[in-house]
């Protein structure tokens, strides 16, 4: 049994050590802060951004050129969930104002809210752009975008010799799938009211679990 000065002075060493290590806490987090700017924390922000891409019909003027789906595909994918883009098509001459009505039914059909199908401008100034452009039909789409700077080496060159300082700031790839992962982006820049909740359900799934009538879950067997 240890006697009761020995105790004592055990529990004032941890004590003090404690105490010495809290102090330390701040000054070396302000020395380790120090050595990164604010400006290279990246943080996703939300902003409007409206893209415009020019369409061509096929050579039967049936569809649109494989190159043009192509691109619509990847601007679409540009500007995150189709269901939250505004989109607006603009004919330039017959063929486009065909096409545009088809290729509203299939942007509903693949999700999208109805868009937009305006008539052929009369604006001549208009008009001469998209023969420039070679355009049959103009798609645009409106949306809410997160702008995510790409996670990387602060300094690549160097982070085998100082790892610390050469990562840079820690969070980035967190930051970025947090951002990635949001069904609305203004989630990032704004609080919301959750949703109602289902008591009814929440109260039958105790129920079963109280009664030991646990519902298995669905097992697919991919070999068959």
């Amino acid at each position: 049994m240890n006697p009761p000065s020995f105790t004592l002075i055990s529990r004032l060493l941890v004590l003090v050590c404690a105490v010495c290590l809290s102090a330390c806490q701040t000054p070396l987090n302000d020395v380790r802060a120090a050595r990164f700017s604010a400006e290279s924390v990246q943080a996703p922000t939300v902003q409007p951004r409206a893209l415009a891409l020019p369409l061509h019909a096929s050579a039967d003027e049936k569809g649109l050129t494989p190159e043009s789906l192509k691109q619509a595909n990847a601007m679409l994918s540009q500007q995150g969930r189709l269901q939250a883009q505004t989109l607006t098509i603009t004919p330039f001459n017959a063929r486009g104002e065909t096409l545009a009505k088809r290729l509203a039914k299939a942007l509903v059909a693949s999700g999208a809210k109805e868009p937009q199908v305006l008539a052929i401008p009369s604006d001549a100034t208009r008009l001469e752009d998209a023969k420039r452009h070679g355009g049959d039909l103009e798609l645009q789409s409106d949306a809410l975008v997160i702008s995510m700077p790409e996670c990387g080496l602060a300094r690549a060159n160097d982070w085998m010799v100082n790892p610390y300082t050469a990562i840079g700031p820690l969070g980035c790839a967190n930051r970025a799938n947090l951002a990635r992962m949001v069904s609305d982006p203004r989630d990032l820049a704004r609080p919301r009211a959750l949703a109602g909740a289902d008591g009814s359900a929440a109260v039958l799934a105790v129920q079963r679990y109280q009664e030991a009538d646990i519902r298995d879950l669905i097992d697919i067997d991919f070999d068959q």
